[in-house]
């Protein structure tokens, strides 16, 4: 997460450089070193390998604040949203960034790379930038995903009244409705008190499903704690007789305000969670939604987090994506990125948490959970020159090795060679623009806040914007409406208002249906 007032790169503070480090250097087959001693294994789940790559349509996504959903719904609703309540991954997670290698991938996971030159006007001394993508060799044809035992931890406090549990209601009907007839569901509620609303019961029990749901009341105040602790007990009950994956989601407008409320207490129960194979998921609801606690937790080993700022949103979401959003492909990937002589890291963006630590010119970090996605999310890295501007034949930004462990213990390592292209692919001229968005935001949202710079705000978002309007991209078209709210009250503060475009939609005012042209 960006914490820095004016800092867009998440960059760590250079500490005295270290020994360099041996990297072993694999192909793409497993090297059996076994699973942590204090994390038990998942259940094994084979997956079946594409023998024809061009027909798959499955990729791997990274874990953590899967939308800045809450930033965006601030900004509709008229406010400059303050820059920790976003993070650069969330809005990365939004988007397909596709990136193709040279030859497919037939194995569990494949890391791909490429490097073009780029222009990032709030990080100046940015002059390439990176993107690492990763593709999976599962076959989207035959993929199912494992049987899964859903606790659901409802907050039916009075903060949750009207909007945010109906919408909760609507996400557990959709998520009832993609359940397969190995499943279970059940459903603790908690407010005033803490009580199982629903014990385990079988999905092909529908009706009983739905009944339950339609039946969850509004009482109390929030206590988040006694309702999460509920709910893990409950998936540590169960999770022995089931077979296949646990998982507890959690639904709330993040508002406690009853019990412990500190995050270090959330923040155990999630990883004492993980270490027993169950993973969380945080729904986010309301437009009181406070996204710093949820995001830190989400950060944790097999956990993500979704915010939602409607009911239409979440059952779309929960319709489409309900078995990826729950099925981790691999935890605990170890990153390194070494520049090539006459380069250094200058960012990076898109890495949920903050392992991330210098050791000596290189970046080493940590992703605790990736998670299967039908979209293709990347990481992407920010290079300078260090020193002298490299020859105009430089070829390659450096490399990357990488180390993570599947769900069955297993730890494979694969490394790539940061090539430079002049033709960069969609996700990496996509993912500029995006790095661009991310980086100019926090920045301006910054000076808004902390500065108290209106003009210097304004003028970044209008920058932005300009730069957006000129990208050919329809698939930027939800970031050019972002940006042009968020400029049209920056120029309203800094006495522009004449100056801001209007919020021009390409839909009638009355019955929503797209303008003939």
């Amino acid at each position: 997460m960006f914490l820095l007032a004016l800092a867009a790169s998440c960059l760590p503070v250079p500490a005295q450089a270290a020994e360099p480090v041996d990297v072993f250097v694999a192909d793409d087959d497993d090297e059996d070193v076994g699973a942590p001693a204090s994390v038990a294994p998942a259940p094994r789940v084979e997956y079946k390998m594409r023998a024809n790559v061009e027909f798959a349509d499955m990729d791997v996504g990274i874990g953590g604040a899967q939308d800045i959903g809450y930033f965006r719904d601030r900004v509709a609703a008229g406010e400059v949203p303050h820059p920790n309540v976003f993070t650069p991954e969330g809005l990365l997670s939004e988007h397909d960034l596709p990136l193709d290698g040279p030859g497919g991938c037939r194995v569990l996971m494949c890391p791909v790379l490429e490097a073009t030159a780029a222009s990032l006007p709030s990080q100046p001394e940015v002059r390439w930038l990176a993107q690492l993508g990763f593709d999976t060799g599962i076959d989207a044809a035959t993929w199912r995903r494992a049987p899964v035992n859903l606790v659901a931890v409802v907050d039916k406090s009075g903060s949750m009244s009207g909007q945010p549990i109906e919408a909760v209601k609507a996400s557990l009907h959709a998520a009832v409705a993609a359940l397969e007839p190995g499943d279970q569901l059940s459903i603790v509620l908690y407010g005033a008190d803490v009580h199982v609303h629903l014990p385990p019961t079988s999905a092909a029990r529908r009706y009983d499903l739905d009944r339950a749901i339609d039946g969850i009341g509004i009482d109390g105040s929030t206590n988040m704690e006694a309702g999460l602790a509920e709910g893990f007990a409950l998936a540590r009950r169960t999770a022995p007789a089931f077979e296949g994956i646990t998982r507890v989601m959690l639904f709330t407008d993040e508002r406690p305000n009853t019990g412990r409320t500190d995050a270090a207490s959330f923040m155990e129960m999630a990883r004492a969670g993980s270490r027993d194979g169950i993973g969380m998921t945080t729904v986010g609801v309301g437009t009181q939604f406070g996204a710093e606690l949820a995001t830190q937790v989400a950060s944790v080993r097999g956990g993500n987090l979704y915010f939602f700022p409607d009911s239409l949103k979440m059952r779309e979401t929960f319709a489409a994506d309900f078995d990826t959003m729950i099925s981790e492909l691999a935890y605990d990937m170890e990153l390194r990125v070494s520049p090539a002589p006459g380069m250094k890291l200058a960012g990076v963006y898109g890495i949920p948490g903050d392992a991330v630590r210098w050791d000596g010119p290189s970046l080493v970090m940590k992703v605790e959970t990736l998670f299967l996605s039908r979209e293709e999310g990347a990481i992407f890295f920010g290079f300078a020159p260090d020193g002298a501007l490299p020859p105009r034949s430089v070829a390659s930004m450096g490399t990357v090795s990488m180390s993570w462990e599947h769900r069955d213990g297993h730890r494979a390592q694969a490394m790539g060679d940061i090539g430079l292209t002049a033709r960069p692919q969609l996700g990496l001229r996509r993912g500029i623009a995006l790095v661009d968005e991310a980086t100019t935001l926090k920045l301006a949202t910054a000076l808004h806040h902390e500065k108290n710079d209106q003009e210097g705000a304004f003028q970044a978002v209008r920058g932005l914007g300009d730069r957006l309007d000129a990208i050919a991209d329809p698939g930027l078209d939800a970031e050019r409406l972002l940006v042009a709210r968020l400029e049209a009250k920056l120029a309203f503060l800094s006495g522009h208002q004449g100056e801001a475009p209007a919020l021009v939609s390409d839909r009638h005012p009355l019955n929503g249906l797209p303008m003939q042209r």
